[in-house]
């Protein structure tokens, strides 16, 4: 788990080396290579950091996002009903 430290007011959050490595985010020294990030927020204490490689695509155009609203309507019955409820 990751702790909220504070950067001159503003929320700060390191991102796991292994997650940046995975995605190809270091240099040949190892280090986090520069990036631009975006961080949107979904609702309370729920965001969403992503790497962009120019344009900002909407955030209902990220796979994940998709993925995981496919994966509500997958739960849910024609009435928007939890299944089993």
């Amino acid at each position: 788990m990751q702790k909220l430290q504070n950067r001159s007011g503003s929320g700060l959050v390191t991102l796991p080396k292994d997650f940046l490595e995975r995605d190809g985010l270091l240099n040949s020294d190892g280090d986090p290579d520069e990036a631009h990030l975006t961080v949107d927020r979904l609702g309370e204490r729920a965001y969403v950091v992503r790497v962009c490689d120019g344009d900002v695509p909407e955030l209902s155009e990220c796979e994940a996002i998709q993925r995981l609203a496919a994966e509500r309507m997958v739960d849910e019955d024609v009435f928007g009903q939890q299944k089993g409820e």
